[in-house]
């Protein structure tokens, strides 16, 4: 749904009041998941609005991040079970029964700790810090009132630097995940940025979802070997490794033709403009040249 950047603000603090109050007891994916999302669409705003830098908001951010941070370790067990829970083979449920049980062990101990810090911040300096964001946020979107245009995400500065990493075009599992954040950041924004926004946020969410399904893979991966061993005998390795490697092939598929897209709707001249990887290897050369 398309709204303006001061609705979009007034929205988003609408639902992170009633997210917070849905993780205060106990913690379901959903409402664990929709918390995580919104506070950094809340960040994205900010940084976009050009006030991230403000005292009202990182006050606000400070405390913010805290339970962010513990969402997270809970959000990162739930998709790795739904991760699990994808496969099926006779020869896998041993293997299975004991990560799964790891696994709910963990997440019983995490939803505990990120309860508790709700509680306690709602109880404290929160609600009062969340009050003062929101005001600068939408102080700084609202219409002003001396009629000139209602001050709006500039999309190109979010999109330029995101195109310009996306033609490097070299991804491997460290690249993979930083970019995953960047399609994030950009994908939010956009969603505060008007029509073209919508369309260009439209665009990022299969992106999105392909990249975190890889990660979400790679992270049971790594709990897997943890928990039941990197010796044989693991016919669970075996099925996550093999997995592992789709996801990341289907991740990297799935941004081979995003580049020609974002050009045609920023209209971007479809100069050969060299990525960064490009422009480091031309400065080596000419630096080479000149000895």
């Amino acid at each position: 749904m398309r709204r303006e950047p001061d609705a979009h603000v007034a929205y988003l603090f609408r639902k992170l009041s009633r997210l917070l109050r849905a993780n205060r007891a106990v913690p379901e994916p959903k409402s664990v998941h929709q918390l995580r999302t919104t506070v950094r669409r809340i960040e994205t705003l900010a940084s976009s609005l050009g006030k991230d830098e403000a005292k009202a908001y990182t006050k606000f951010d400070k405390v913010l991040s805290e339970i962010f941070e513990k969402a997270g370790k809970v959000r990162d067990l739930d998709v790795q079970m739904d991760a699990l829970n994808t496969i099926s083979l006779p020869s896998v449920e041993q293997d299975k029964s004991i990560l799964r049980s790891y696994l709910q062990r963990q997440r019983a101990k995490r939803q505990r700790k990120l309860a508790s810090a709700v509680e306690k911040e709602l109880a404290k300096r929160l609600p009062k810090r969340q009050r003062r964001a929101k005001a600068l946020l939408l102080d700084a979107a609202k219409k002003p009132t001396d009629g000139s245009a209602q001050r709006t995400i500039d999309l190109r500065k979010e999109v330029m630097p995101f195109l310009d990493k996306l033609r490097a075009n070299h991804f491997d599992t460290t690249t993979l995940h930083e970019f995953r954040l960047d399609v994030k950041h950009v994908r939010y924004a956009a969603e505060a940025a008007g029509e073209r926004g919508a369309e260009i946020a439209k665009m990022l969410k299969p992106v999105q979802d392909a990249i975190g399904e890889w990660h979400d893979c790679l992270n049971l991966v790594e709990t897997a070997d943890k928990v039941l061993g990197p010796l044989p005998g693991h016919p669970l390795m075996t099925v996550l490794r093999g997995k592992l490697r789709g996801r990341f092939n289907d991740a990297v598929a799935i941004l081979r033709p995003l580049e020609e897209q974002l050009i045609e709707m920023m209209d971007v001249t479809a100069s050969k403009k060299p990525g960064p990887m490009l422009l480091v290897r031309e400065e080596q050369a000419a630096a080479m040249a000149a000895v």
